[in-house]
């Protein structure tokens, strides 16, 4: 979307008595229209100087690696090294096993039908390739060995991440 859109945009909403939003010292980078809401969504940039730290808040506990109970083994994913470790043995993936057990794991207990799957891994917005997702899938349990559990198939849905229940 062009730059001159994002302007017209900006002003048919305070025409109809919107107040934009503060985009601050911001940057627009797009504009995309949410389907059947009549809203859109802003993708807003700031530039930050290099060398200079900016504010950087402390990542979510989801983000960090859950410590094992005593007597059961560890499954960790480092997403700064992209490394997936079980019980201190570095786990050797695809760059899409990866992405798949990422996505799955941020989110544990929810379910995320093939082309949800699709969209946010292999960046295809189609319902073809739904087969692509089940093959990896099926390798990942391969690979994760005693693990494989935690990839749990919801019949007729899709597949969620569901970690080990604590003691």
């Amino acid at each position: 979307m062009s730059h001159q859109n994002v302007i017209d945009f900006v002003e048919r909403r305070r025409e109809q008595g919107h107040e934009p939003p503060d985009l601050g010292q911001g940057s627009v980078l797009g504009v995309l229209p949410v389907p059947e809401t009549g809203a859109v969504l802003m993708i807003v940039g700031y530039l930050v100087p290099a060398g200079v730290p900016a504010d950087v808040p402390e990542p979510p506990a989801a983000a960090l690696p859950r410590r094992a109970a005593p007597g059961e083994e560890e499954l960790v994913l480092d997403r700064a090294a992209r490394v997936a470790r079980a019980g201190g043995e570095e786990i050797e993936l695809t760059f899409r096993e990866f992405e798949l057990l990422d996505y799955l794991s941020s989110a544990p207990g929810r379910v995320y039908n093939r082309r949800q799957l699709m969209a946010a891994v292999w960046d295809r917005y189609d319902d073809e390739g739904g087969r692509t997702v089940d093959v990896h899938i099926l390798r990942l349990r391969r690979k994760l060995g005693r693990h494989a559990g935690r990839i749990v198939t919801v019949r007729n849905v899709g597949y969620k991440y569901q970690p080990p229940r604590r003691r």
